[in-house]
């Protein structure tokens, strides 16, 4: 945990110093009490913005830990991505992007988390409509394929560079063309987390109309098999 601790570190020092300098020029040049509230709300979102991230570092070394294991079950995919789709369609609907669905009914149940497996599906949701422009569309599909569940996110965002695929899934990483959006660059390692807890496999590549798809593969129930006790 001790690298977790270190990136937790170095990433808190940049808010934490806007922090003070903000509450420390509010505090000497506030010619009133509304500017003087003007920046305690601008550090209260700071802090807001701090807590989050400090949480999602936590919650990323709790699952790599393997400390969640013991929640395992069967986890209907379908249902699980549904439920995530529902969730986000008023924000989706909010920017003007489509946000469409394409899921086989004819799927096995998984064996994981469910909480963790909605968490991952809903983090690449997010980042696919935050990263869509007005007008665009993310589809989410589902399909059996190779006696596995493929879960599919797809976007008509700007894309991500071939050279920057193998970096995305790294604690606070963010792509060149995400630098301006707000963001901590952990919620893609948080779902590679959650992926590797379950064994799935997580990829990204190109969309069919341009931006980026990601696809988790999971292995369905009835094709798991255990070692002899």
């Amino acid at each position: 945990m001790r690298g977790v601790g270190d990136a937790v570190a170095h990433d808190l020092r940049t808010p934490l110093t806007r922090l003070r300098l903000r509450l420390e020029r509010g505090r000497e040049q506030a010619r009133d009490i509304e500017e003087l509230r003007e920046a305690v709300d601008q550090g209260l979102v700071w802090i807001d913005q701090t807590l989050e991230m400090v949480t999602a570092v936590l919650r990323i070394g709790e699952i790599e830990h393997g400390r969640r294991c013991a929640a395992f079950g069967p986890v209907d995919l379908g249902l699980v991505v549904s439920e995530a789709v529902e969730f986000f369609e008023p924000l989706a609907e909010e920017k003007g992007i489509g946000l469409e669905r394409a899921l086989d009914g004819d799927v096995p149940p998984i064996e994981g988390d469910r909480s963790l497996v909605f968490e991952a599906v809903s983090n690449l949701l997010d980042n696919a409509i935050k990263f869509t422009p007005a007008g665009g569309r993310v589809t989410v599909g589902l399909a059996r394929r190779d006696g596995a569940a493929v879960m599919s996110v797809e976007d008509t965002g700007p894309g991500i560079a071939a050279g920057e695929r193998d970096r995305i899934f790294k604690r606070f990483y963010r792509v060149e063309r995400a630098r301006q959006t707000p963001g901590n660059g952990l919620g893609l390692g948080l779902v590679a987390a959650i992926a590797k807890l379950h064994g799935f496999s997580l990829v990204v590549g190109d969309g069919r109309a341009g931006g980026c798809r990601f696809e988790m593969g999971c292995s369905v129930m009835e094709q798991r098999t255990h070692p002899a006790e």
